[in-house]
């Protein structure tokens, strides 16, 4: 057959590759789990984001870096998103609205950004024009931002079936005047809030950035052609 004579690329075989399929077996096994067992899925989920890290510092230090790699490494980290939003849906229905919309920003942004790159001829998809986008690709920040965008989506998670300790109360103007008692996840999902916003808000910017890109292509090709 002719699927024995076809050679087998060395790349599939990377460790940071092979840390990349190990990535999808643990959040395949953490949403299997995610609605009958909590820490199972957690920690499954968890030690994937962690994966996330290493397979980037395995890929430079042993000259393994790939573009099979890198589409691998972005597919992962948008499939493993969007599952958990798809397992926050169902324990949150009427945030159901919600939920999609956040992972309809987050394929439309990263897939745009990705194939504006590509025809701008770009070295690496971390990259942009805007201020705001270049500071989310400063590598420390992106750590930071990545890390604090996947603990709002876990903590969120948790809250449905923990809520632990109470650690103090919140006065909402309008919703809760008098105050509300604040529990541990609870907080912990408010101090990763803000990052998370801001992860949206550069998907946002990210999304037309790249919409702009795309259509400037075009019309430039279409002046070349008259």
């Amino acid at each position: 057959p002719c699927w024995k004579r076809m050679a087998v690329s060395p790349v599939y075989t990377y460790v940071p590759n092979v840390i990349g399929y190990l990535r999808i077996v643990l959040n395949l096994v953490a949403v299997h789990y995610a609605v009958s067992d909590y820490r199972v899925c957690l920690g499954c989920y968890f030690l994937s984001a962690l994966l996330d890290a290493l397979d980037g510092y395995a890929a430079r230090a042993l000259g393994q870096s790939s573009l099979f790699g890198a589409v691998l490494d972005m597919v992962t980290d948008r499939t493993a998103t969007a599952s958990l939003c798809v397992v926050l849906a169902h324990l949150y229905p009427s945030y159901l609205s919600w939920f999609c919309a956040l992972v309809m920003l987050d394929i439309f942004s990263h897939w745009a950004h990705v194939y504006a790159s590509v025809l701008q001829l770009a070295s690496t998809h971390k990259s942009s024009s805007n201020w705001i986008v270049r500071l989310y690709y400063y590598k420390p920040i992106l750590f930071c931002v990545c890390g604090g965008n996947e603990l709002f989506y876990m903590f969120v998670y948790l809250h449905n079936f923990v809520q632990g300790p109470i650690v103090g109360t919140i006065k909402l103007p309008v919703f809760a005047p008098d105050g509300v008692d604040c529990s541990a996840v609870f907080a912990a999902i408010l101090v990763c809030a803000p990052i998370f916003a801001f992860k949206q808000l550069t998907n946002i910017i990210q999304m037309f950035i790249a919409f702009e890109a795309i259509n400037a292509y075009e019309q430039s090709k279409a002046k070349k052609k008259g």
